[in-house]
């Protein structure tokens, strides 16, 4: 039987027989751990030291899996709807780049007293506004450049 956790690991409910049983009791109490996490830590080490063995009796390569399991990982939704601080500072811009041309990131997001992601995700997810205001900018190397204006 295999239930989802709220944590996103998948939950296995396994029989043992009594020496098994013994055995994964006794590592548990050596190491104060639950049953649970003695049996998932032998799981992944097997699966760790076994690469070949499931290759060659089930088809399975890991490369695969830890594809999948990252291709199914980027369907994360962006935020992208325009916040009013990330308003306050695109409307600050325009008078902001008439006084300098180039300015690093880090330079900016001080300037702003904001995280350096603020100001990245304000010039990634929001230029068409930044353009609105007849302002060009791009990102190199950290580095905003004012193009246009």
């Amino acid at each position: 039987m295999v239930e989802e956790e709220e944590t996103k690991k998948k939950r296995i409910t396994v029989g043992l027989d009594e020496f098994d049983y013994t055995v994964v009791s006794k590592m548990a109490a050596n190491r104060k751990l639950s049953l649970s996490e003695v049996v998932r830590t032998i799981v992944h080490q097997w699966i760790e030291f076994n690469t070949d063995l499931l290759k060659k009796n089930y088809g399975i390569l890991l490369k695969e899996v830890t594809d999948d399991i990252l291709r199914d990982s980027y369907d994360v939704s962006v935020d992208k709807t325009l916040k009013p601080f990330e308003k306050a500072i695109i409307k600050e811009l325009p008078d902001f780049f008439d006084l300098v041309e180039t300015i690093s990131i880090n330079d900016l997001a001080e300037h702003f007293k904001v995280d350096n992601k603020v100001i990245k995700g304000i010039i990634y997810t929001h230029s068409k506004e930044i353009k609105k205001l007849g302002l060009d900018l791009v990102l190199k190397n950290d580095i905003i450049y004012k193009t246009s204006g």
